[in-house]
């Protein structure tokens, strides 16, 4: 199946077994991908970094309470190093103080002493919590689908920020970097464009860009310009378009 191909990435992720299924849920450009995306130095030399090393072998020695280990990941890496993490700055930017009851200490070191049969069963997740709230919250509330706080980068990577993309990841300054594959980078734009869901993944390289141009060319960081001025100049070259939502 060709790069692209509807139904690829899936059957390619349910062949894989265990803590390589649940790493590879975590990776936004597969093994295959990468060696597509990165120029050919230096994939040679990332190759030789494997950031997903240390995670697998604390998953591989569970001793087959998959969950457990997953969960355990999450509460020590996951949560206070990327979710936790925005919602503190971002309630903090607007003077709100949050609470997360649900990640009181008492609570979670009980819930981990539940089996993991009765945190999840038949693919029904966070089981025994629902039992124990049926009754108490409504039934709406509990059996409706997760739902998290996304933005429509999709809408927008198609719409009024489909120049600034491309100034970013096709500019002649990306280009001169040698890191990425430009034509690569092309396909995933024609991909997006399209219709495939490459928000993600296009967001990735679009902070790398910019991360690269404030701390490594230099040009902005010295200039006193911030990212979102890099952003504004960028989107001004076409028609003065508007550079965020």
């Amino acid at each position: 199946m060709r790069e692209g191909m509807k139904g690829r990435n899936f059957l390619r992720h349910i062949a894989l077994d265990g803590v390589d299924r649940y790493l590879d849920a975590s990776v936004l450009f597969k093994a295959d991908q990468r060696g597509m995306l990165f120029q050919r130095e230096a994939f040679e030399r990332l190759s030789t970094c494997d950031p997903l090393r240390e995670t697998s072998r604390r998953l591989a020695a569970a001793n087959g309470d998959w969950l457990s280990a997953l969960q355990y990941q999450d509460l020590k890496y996951y949560l206070p190093l990327d979710i936790l993490t925005k919602v503190d700055r971002m309630s903090m930017a607007h003077s709100l103080e949050t609470r997360v009851p649900l990640l009181d200490h008492k609570l979670v070191e009980f819930a981990a002493t539940i089996p993991p049969h009765f945190r999840l069963r038949g693919g029904t997740t966070k089981h025994i919590f629902k039992r124990a709230m049926r009754g108490i919250l409504p039934d709406e509330i509990i059996d409706r689908p997760k739902h998290g706080f996304a933005v429509p980068l999709g809408r927008w990577f198609r719409g009024r920020l489909r120049s600034v993309v491309q100034d970013l990841l096709l500019s002649e300054r990306c280009r001169a970097r040698g890191i990425f594959n430009a034509r690569y980078i092309e396909q995933l734009l024609l991909m997006q464009e399209r219709g495939r869901d490459l928000d993600f993944q296009l967001w990735t390289l679009m902070s790398f860009e910019l991360w690269c141009r404030r701390f490594l060319d230099g040009g902005a960081a010295q200039s006193g310009r911030g990212v979102r001025e890099e952003r504004v100049t960028l989107a001004g070259q076409r028609g003065n378009e508007p550079a965020s939502p």
